[in-house]
């Protein structure tokens, strides 16, 4: 690895620090400082400045990072709002945008609404500055490949080698994954999870994921398919306890009361509306929810005992509604394993995707720093990349 990386990452994680210092931390030699410190200082992403005097010796030169000088752009193509972010070398969010894509079934459309997201974002801090990009995909991604192989929610994408494609529209080095994975990422490194190194994270919304961290490294599986909680058993999770059942779970124990009850029939009604009628004290509502989270409590106590995490955070559309999921599966936990972990609701919400792919994006804008100083530094190997990062 270029020597101006290690010394880049020393720095993001301190913001300041004397040669002296670097030489400690890195285990790097005074000439090698030298000679990075000189590359970082010519890119302008540090500035270096004497120190305060320690007794009679010479005066320290202090080397301090710059994290306004360089931005990456971290894409949410999880569903059909794109969102993106544009954080600095901190992981701070420096500009935002969102838009909605027309058709989910046809690629252009898909590629072109990422493309409109990303350019309105860099324009707010300037295109120049943002050196890499990085997606989170709904669905089954090939991370090593650049390619997307399932996605349910965005089938236009389907078979796309997307990493290439969205190279050729953002002239930037791109990297994707899985977006429920890079939201644990994101979890670890600004939220919920913020510096732990066994973290799951569930998304419980329309449809269902998971992204898991283990030992600080992102896990993926042999097919790429690994936190496909969907597919879980008895028969599928995701028709026992997502967004796109609860509306029809509903639906069809009302027709099956309204002739005695009285009840109206209703065609239009989403989970969002089922979670507030059973706030309002409705029992098909309520029933329907008893339900959902009997089945969500089965998922977290399995998760538990299977991966021993630190912590499990839970976001998605079902968590941000007036209904409590957090309380109620903690308490499954706490009853149904010997060493339960934390259950905490997201920290970063809608954000989470996209601020876990920036931390992706930052890794592969590091080596492509080393690279344009004309290092032969390859990209950095994706099973290495995880939410230690910025912990």
């Amino acid at each position: 690895m270029d020597h101006a990386v290690t010394i880049l990452e020393v720095l993001r994680q301190r913001r300041t620090a004397s040669r002296s210092e670097l030489a400690e931390l890195t285990g790097l030699s005074a000439a090698t400082i030298s000679r990075a410190v000189a590359k970082l200082s010519r890119e302008g992403l540090i500035d270096e400045h004497p120190g305060e005097p320690a007794g009679l010796g010479r005066i320290p030169r202090v080397v301090e990072l710059r994290p306004g000088a360089a931005h990456v752009l971290g894409i949410d193509a999880g569903s059909s709002r794109i969102r993106a972010v544009v954080t600095d070398l901190d992981g701070s969010v420096r500009a935002s945008a969102s838009s909605v894509v027309s058709r989910t079934d046809d690629r252009a459309s898909v590629l072109e609404a990422i493309a409109r997201t990303a350019g309105e974002a860099r324009e707010q801090v300037g295109r120049r500055s943002v050196l890499a990009a990085a997606a989170g995909v709904s669905g089954i991604v090939d991370r090593e490949g650049g390619r997307v192989l399932l996605s349910p929610d965005l089938p236009g994408l389907e078979g796309a080698d997307l990493g290439a494609l969205l190279e050729r529209e953002l002239r930037l080095p791109v990297a994707i994954d899985n977006d429920d994975l890079l939201a644990a990422v994101g979890e670890a490194a600004f939220g919920a999870a913020k510096g732990r190194s066994d973290v799951v994270f569930l998304s419980l919304g329309y449809g269902l994921g998971a992204g898991l961290i283990v030992g600080g490294r992102p896990v993926r599986g042999s097919s790429s398919s690994a936190g496909a909680i969907a597919y879980l058993a008895p028969g599928r999770l995701e028709n026992r306890a997502s967004g796109r059942v609860i509306p029809t779970r509903y639906l069809d124990r009302v027709a099956q009361r309204r002739s005695s009850d009285g009840l109206r029939p209703t065609t239009k009604i989403d989970a969002e509306e089922v979670l507030r009628r059973a706030s309002q004290g409705d029992a098909v509502a309520e029933a329907v929810v008893r339900d959902v989270l009997d089945a969500l409590g089965d998922l977290v106590v399995n998760v538990a005992a299977l991966l021993d995490p630190e912590v499990i955070v839970i976001g998605g559309g079902l968590t941000r509604g007036g209904r409590d999921f957090a309380g109620p599966l903690e308490d499954r936990l706490r009853n149904s394993v010997p060493y339960p972990p934390s259950l905490v609701r997201s920290a970063l919400g809608d954000d989470a995707v996209a601020r876990g792919a920036a931390v992706l994006a930052l890794s592969i804008a590091k080596h492509h720093l080393a690279a344009r100083g004309g290092a032969s530094t390859p990209r950095p190997d994706p099973r290495r990349i995880g939410a230690l990062e910025l912990a």
